[in-house]
């Protein structure tokens, strides 16, 4: 073989080195950053996990503490819609919506009481109320958590969509310990280890009138589909309402606690 040939080879074979090399570098690199995403996706999982944990704890002296924190704390339970606002209506037309949320809400009040809550209802019977004046009755009596109660329904002819769901906006809080998203995770949780209901999960939503005003932290509890016969069935059920109304207290609680 001519010596022109072997330089050529030589350095065909450099380069390709170099580029095999490079290929190599670029993927441990790839490899190392999926390697980092996956361990933080674990971490901030099993936080999520121990979070959940620490709220269910049963620690008598803990316990205690946390329930003196919650007394004289002010909670505004909005039951939606309400009067000529008749809200979401099942698909026979003979259940409203704003009939279950005055009755889980009315459970609720009940609930806070007990554990020394101060409560305020932005309504106690069949009254219409503007979106306006709730946010502002929150406001006026400085609440330190503003619950917001309403039903579900899917799309007409559609009657698979199931489960509960809560809301929130990106709106930052006057409680730098609690943001909105926190308090809608904490509320869902609460929910569903009561009801048992499939968990839809926590959802912004930024242009609602009383999640985009509300200055305290707030949420919007979806507690069911009323175009769907068995979550309707359980929300129409006295039993159904207490434990609805029991997560959604037991979720305030926790909130209350960590803020």
């Amino acid at each position: 073989m001519e010596l022109k040939e072997w330089r050529r080879l030589s350095v065909q074979s450099v380069a390709l080195f170099l580029v095999v090399l490079l290929c190599c570098i670029c993927f441990a690199e790839q490899l190392q950053e999926d390697t980092r995403k996956i361990v933080c996706a674990e971490v901030n999982s099993t936080n999520e996990d121990a979070d959940k944990a620490e709220r269910t704890a049963s620690d008598p002296e803990q316990t205690e503490e946390k329930t003196e924190k919650v007394k004289k704390k002010i909670v505004v339970i909005d039951a939606g819609h309400g009067g000529i606002d008749e809200g979401t209506i099942s698909q026979n037309g003979k259940y409203l919506e704003k009939e279950y949320t005055l009755l889980v809400a009315k459970r609720l009040e009940k609930l806070l009481k007990e554990k020394g809550i101060i409560v305020y209802c932005t309504r106690t019977d069949d009254s219409y109320i503007t979106k306006k004046e709730r946010v502002k009755r929150a406001k006026q009596v400085k609440a330190d958590l503003l619950i917001s109660i309403h039903c579900n329904a899917s799309n007409v002819g559609d009657t698979t969509s199931n489960g509960i769901e809560t809301l929130y906006s990106k709106r930052k809080t006057n409680n730098v310990a609690l943001t909105n998203k926190k308090l809608a995770t904490i509320m869902l949780d609460g929910l569903e280890k009561e009801t048992n209901l499939r968990k839809r999960g926590s959802i912004m939503r930024n242009k609602l009138y009383v999640l985009r005003h509300a200055d305290m932290p707030a949420t919007i509890i979806e507690i069911g589909y009323m175009s769907n016969a068995k979550d309707l069935n359980f929300i129409r059920k006295e039993s159904g309402q207490q434990k609805i109304a029991q997560g959604i207290c037991n979720g305030v609680v926790w909130a209350l606690e960590e803020s």
